[in-house]
């Protein structure tokens, strides 16, 4: 299942509201402030990392399934280049 990037994002400034919120409360120290957004900013890269390996292990198992039409197009493309190439002397 692919990673919810946008939701993840969310969620994370949804956090940091209510983290800055405590701290201008007083309920947080800048010390304490500033390991729970290095928390958050560690989960949130996280779920960016799990998202980009999703799309690149998709992408290699589509690329694998569609070999031979891969090398259809480029051959065709390559022919059809040629062709306009010699069109145009």
């Amino acid at each position: 299942m692919y990673p919810n990037l946008v939701e993840a994002t969310k969620e994370y400034w949804q956090q940091l509201d209510k983290i800055e919120s405590r701290y201008l409360e007083g309920e947080l120290s800048l010390e304490e402030v500033d390991q729970k957004v290095e928390a958050l900013m560690k989960k949130l890269g996280r779920k960016r990392k799990e998202a980009l390996l999703f799309l690149t292990e998709s992408f290699s198992l589509w690329v694998s399934s569609h070999r031979e039409l891969l090398i259809t197009l480029v051959f065709t493309l390559m022919v059809v280049y040629s062709w306009m190439l010699t069109m145009n002397r």
